[in-house]
């Protein structure tokens, strides 16, 4: 009979927590709209994002050359393939106005998703100096992506790192080419996860699913746009929000 009892107890809880989680998908509760927080994502459309194909590789990127024509560290051992072999079928067709050779986004259960080939990046079209980003992201334990905050032109900028294993080191939570973490930090794979980027003048922090991957100053990027990466691995992401800072 307790035992019923501390079901019948829990069942509402339960329910609340479920309408609640799909009720703030994609959506700014009250709180957030007076802390001053803007949707990026409505959860069903592209708009204010728009598909870039891939610039020439960075260091520790994948390839190629870096920021100052250097070839690029030599892979770790045991490193993961930069690009994946197998991408997602789409399941919409790309839009005719989207540059050639540019990658495919398209919006599948709410989330923004990459699929097909190639390569490339989605960007938003406005550009923020002085934030926080927050989002969540679902991919494969082996798969390869990264969230870029203040990325001038479009090319560059801060790439906060999802990788299990990137060649140079800078591993899941690393700002490639600017700090690596202290230790590995692992997402969930195939679940969602939380990640918040804070960009204040040179201070840098990146949180993920409560925990911080990094906390560092670095003033080479003073503001630019944000970029998901897709490398042709499965990759998710969706609760895009941004809040400007003084």
């Amino acid at each position: 009979m307790k035992k019923l009892c501390a079901l019948l107890a829990f069942t509402p809880l339960l329910v609340w927590s479920i309408a609640l989680s799909a009720q703030t998908t994609n959506t700014l509760t009250a709180q957030e709209k007076s802390q001053g927080w803007q949707l990026l994502f409505d959860g069903k459309t592209l708009s204010g994002w728009h598909s870039q194909a891939p610039p020439q590789p960075r260091a520790g990127g994948g390839g190629g050359r870096g920021r100052d024509g250097a070839p690029p560290a030599p892979p770790a051992p045991g490193a993961l393939p930069a690009v994946g072999s197998n991408p997602k079928p789409c399941a919409t067709k790309q839009s005719a106005s989207t540059p050639a050779g540019s990658s495919h986004w398209e919006v599948v259960d709410g989330a923004l998703t990459a699929c097909g080939e190639p390569a490339g990046y989605l960007n938003s079209d406005q550009s923020f100096k002085n934030h926080v980003l927050s989002l969540e992201f679902n991919t494969s334990e082996l798969a390869n992506s990264g969230v870029f905050v203040r990325s001038p032109k479009e090319a560059g900028g801060y790439e906060v790192q999802i990788w299990k294993q990137q060649p140079a080191g800078y591993n899941t939570g690393s700002i490639v080419g600017t700090a690596k973490t202290a230790r590995d930090f692992a997402f969930k794979p195939n679940q969602w996860n939380q990640l918040q980027i804070t960009a204040d003048g040179d201070h840098l922090v990146v949180v993920m699913n409560g925990e911080t991957t990094l906390d560092v100053h670095d003033a080479k990027f003073p503001d630019g746009h944000i970029r998901l990466q897709y490398q042709q691995y499965p990759i998710s992401f969706r609760n895009i929000k941004v809040r400007a800072l003084p």
